[in-house]
């Protein structure tokens, strides 16, 4: 809730990012981060996402956008690969982008990366909202007045995107 309040209140600053760059952010395993493994727990490394995709959204302006036109994200779906663990007190940096978008997602890509090694790396498409429906990413250029082209999405993704229709196809067929 801090993390949202002081993004908040940093928003109207220039941006000093491109809405494509890479964000990053320097972190370190903590005590209370831990699971019974003593390794970084699972539900950490997604609140450590958050907080690195609303620093993304402050330093490239695009939070302060959405806040004037009065959109919100929501994460739609999350694909994660850990590949190495984060053991305690180690030092690491979660790396941000955005890659693109189609019709309906914005997707991003996070990596978790300690004494350049990946550590973890996270794939997620994130909805926008208006009005408390689901709108594209277009309709949310034409609200804030951004005007950019998405560049195209990598392979990975667009594996990753037939995987999830696979998915929602089989679930509907139950």
């Amino acid at each position: 809730m801090f993390d949202l309040i002081r993004a908040a209140r940093r928003r109207k600053r220039p941006p000093t990012h491109g809405i494509f760059d890479t964000v990053s952010m320097e972190f370190r395993v903590g005590l209370l981060d831990l699971d019974m493994n003593l390794h970084l727990s699972n539900h950490k490394y997604l609140r450590f996402m958050d907080r690195c995709r609303l620093e993304q959204a402050v330093v490239s302006g695009l939070l302060h956008r959405m806040m004037e036109a009065r959109c919100n994200s929501v994460v739609a779906n999350t694909e994660i690969s850990y590949i190495r663990e984060l053991r305690p007190y180690q030092h690491f940096q979660v790396h941000t982008r955005i890659l693109g978008w189609d019709d309906k997602y914005v997707y991003y890509d996070q990596r978790f990366q300690s004494q350049s090694k990946l550590h973890t790396h996270a794939l997620l498409r994130v909805v926008n909202m208006y009005g408390g429906k689901a709108v594209s990413p277009a309709t949310v250029q034409d609200i804030t007045g951004l005007a950019l082209q998405s560049p195209a999405l990598p392979e990975y993704v667009q594996q990753w995107k037939r995987l999830l229709q696979t998915k929602k196809e089989d679930t509907e067929q139950e």
